[in-house]
């Protein structure tokens, strides 16, 4: 069975064709710049990876990309944005996993996260990383327990927003440990982790490469990743399940969507195009230098990806009984 990555280079002669033909007929894409939105303030996460992904993308396809942060309520202030956009592909979106916990955290979206987009690619994964203060007096996540046990109530754990995949990560090792802690939920993974460096807050769950430049720096302390395995970019830090949490699995993915109608053939273009950026070797070392594993799946396989993660992060919610503030 061929790779992810093999898979594009398969198809990547029929997408050539697509751009023949759109060109032949005097309707070439893309003709003008393409505007990428992102859901969150510059320094998150999602702002990290679309900027690593813009500039090889802007070259593959050989018209500017214009990013475009348009922050609040978790990405869903972006989402509606891009679900309302004409469906002419100069309109893209990268999305994080909140995308599909936002459905759970808003019941009442003015849009249909599975039905209202097109899945182009997955970018990239990321596990989330338990980071504190280096002045917290624990070393592991036995001892962060035992502290946060001696204290109930009293630790405050920041989240990139409500229903955020931070939060989720954080509300789920509260519930497994049985402690309780406050939470405090930012506009973005950038500002949570100025306030955790500043130490107004005590914990934190954010991609790994939202932090890890502040792990090597010694900003924050890394106590766990939150992964089925460890990070390979910081393969000394272990695992929530290897520190006794059993079970424990959360993390974080990067994908590119755009409005739903969006002709067949432009999101074959944008895949193609996504995942050639993908391969380039410099973009390559630049995600995996912030902890992020390249994918470059198929549309379908995205899209399978997105409905099955809103089911899956409805039943956390409701059994993990978080609710919304």
């Amino acid at each position: 069975m061929p790779s992810r990555f093999q898979f594009a280079l398969l198809t990547g002669a029929i997408v050539a064709s697509a751009l023949v033909s759109t060109a032949a007929t005097g309707q070439s894409y893309p003709a003008k710049p393409i505007r990428l939105i992102i859901g969150y303030e510059p320094g998150g996460g999602a702002d990290n990876v679309a900027r690593l992904l813009a500039s090889p993308l802007s070259e593959v396809l050989g018209q500017q990309i214009v990013v475009d942060n348009r922050s609040g309520a978790n990405g869903v202030v972006a989402a509606e944005m891009v679900a309302r956009s004409p469906h002419d592909g100069y309109t893209i979106h990268v999305v994080t996993s909140s995308h599909v916990t936002n459905p759970a955290v808003y019941p009442k979206l003015s849009y249909d996260t599975a039905r209202d987009f097109t899945a182009v690619s997955e970018l990239a994964d990321a596990p989330l990383v338990m980071v504190v203060h280096p002045s917290m007096k624990a070393s592991n996540v036995a001892e962060f327990i035992e502290i946060a046990k001696a204290r109930p109530g009293e630790l405050v754990y920041a989240s990139a927003g409500l229903g955020n995949m931070t939060q989720v990560a954080a509300e789920l090792f509260s519930l497994m440990v049985r402690i309780k802690m406050i939470h405090v939920p930012y506009k973005g993974s950038g500002p949570a982790i100025i306030d955790l460096i500043g130490g107004r807050t005590t914990v934190y769950f954010p991609p790994v490469p939202s932090a890890f430049p502040h792990i090597q720096s010694g900003k924050l302390k890394a106590l766990a990743v939150t992964g089925s395995k460890r990070s390979r970019t910081a393969p000394a830090i272990p695992t929530l399940a290897e520190s006794g949490l059993t079970g424990y699995e959360a993390g974080s993915w990067y994908g590119v969507i755009v409005p739903r109608g969006t002709p067949s053939n432009i999101v074959g273009i944008l895949h193609a195009a996504s995942v050639r950026a993908l391969q380039i070797p410099v973009t390559q070392e630049r995600m995996k230098a912030q902890g992020l594993e390249p994918v470059g799946s198929s549309p379908a396989e995205l899209d399978a990806k997105i409905r099955r993660d809103i089911e899956k992060w409805r039943r956390v919610f409701k059994e993990a009984n978080i609710v919304m503030q």
